[in-house]
């Protein structure tokens, strides 16, 4: 990993951890990388991609990388400590900015797509590569998606965009039908055990080995495991999973730690946990030839879910809100 610490800062930074800007080491997706470069080298590079896959594999970071090989040119080196810094001409990362209390804005809001009109016009005499990355396309509320579809529709010369998608479903039609798609998978748990050692991140070599197998494929995921405390939930959730009979003490006990004042990433953690505990037991129930089984349990997920977002919407009682998701999952038996 890069050892500069120059990029501005952003909605989803980690301590001790390189952004993407900052990133020069790209893992998993050299096939990915690879593909790009050569269509630019053919001459037919489309000028809009979407990079989709799940949240944390690795999607800016491939964006980043792309950036630094178009941009290079003759002195890649200062390319690279401008990319990092968020200072290149040539290049504009459209996230969620910096809100005027502090904190981080909770959308891409259309102010910062307009910004692509002045960046556009004011490298129009340049004859390199002019790259928009859009980091998540996700984040964009409904004004700025329209305006960067405006955009995508009648695309300057030599202009590029990379736009991250963690989930499809979020993106409008009409900007996906301007796209290239460009599907990337989870970073499969040798590769994230490798980067877990690259950011030394501290743990023991069997914390990181489980945390890497835990975490779906997702460099974030693996990290927030280890440093959030998201692995000692998962292996309390083993537990309380594994037991013959609903231990409501410990079931509890860990409702009135995670939903303390303060402790909103060990919330997420345990909620992110416990969503994909259950899709992991409708998979394996449709595998296994438990039909009607795989049904309930899909159909408790999507409820589920949407029970969640309307409470954190109104800002219900979490404890209460995780106690009702055990009672639903305990009470779902049966083939």
């Amino acid at each position: 990993m890069s050892d500069v610490d120059l990029a501005p800062a952003e909605h989803d930074a980690l301590e001790g951890v390189p952004s993407p800007a900052e990133n020069d080491r790209l893992r998993g997706h050299e096939a990915a990388l690879a593909q790009l470069l050569a269509a630019h080298r053919a001459g037919r590079l489309h000028h809009a991609w979407l990079l989709q896959g799940p949240r944390g594999i690795g999607k800016a970071t491939l964006a980043f990388a792309v950036a630094r090989q178009l941009l290079g040119g003759d002195d890649a080196g200062n390319a690279a400590r401008q990319i990092a810094s968020g200072s290149h001409p040539n290049l504009l990362h459209l996230t969620r900015a910096e809100a005027d209390r502090g904190g981080f804005k909770t959308q891409i809001t259309v102010d910062e797509v307009r910004k692509l009109n002045r960046f556009f016009q004011t490298t129009a005499g340049n004859d390199r590569w002019r790259i928009a990355i859009v980091d998540p396309a996700d984040d964009l509320n409904r004004n700025a998606a329209n305006a960067l579809l405006k955009t995508l529709e009648e695309p300057p010369d030599r202009s590029l965009f990379l736009i991250v998608n963690h989930l499809p479903g979020r993106l409008l039609p009409t900007i996906r039908s301007r796209c290239r798609v460009l599907r990337l998978d989870p970073l499969p748990a040798p590769v994230l055990t490798g980067i877990l050692d690259e950011l030394a991140i501290p743990a023991t070599e069997a914390d990181r080995g489980s945390a890497a197998a835990r975490a779906e494929g997702s460099v974030r995921g693996a990290i927030m495991l280890l440093t959030s405390g998201g692995l000692e939930i998962e292996k309390r959730l083993d537990a309380l999973f594994a037991a013959p009979e609903p231990e409501w003490h410990g079931i509890q006990a860990l409702a009135d730690e995670v939903t303390q004042r303060g402790r909103e990433t060990s919330f997420d953690l345990t909620l992110a946990a416990l969503f994909a505990r259950l899709a992991a037991d409708g998979e394996a129930a449709a595998l296994s030839g438990q039909g009607r089984r795989a049904a309930r349990l899909a159909r408790l997920h999507a409820e589920e879910a949407a029970r969640f977002r309307e409470g954190l919407a109104f800002n219900l009682d979490r404890k209460q809100m995780l106690l009702t998701h055990f009672h639903r999952r305990f009470a779902l038996a049966g083939p």
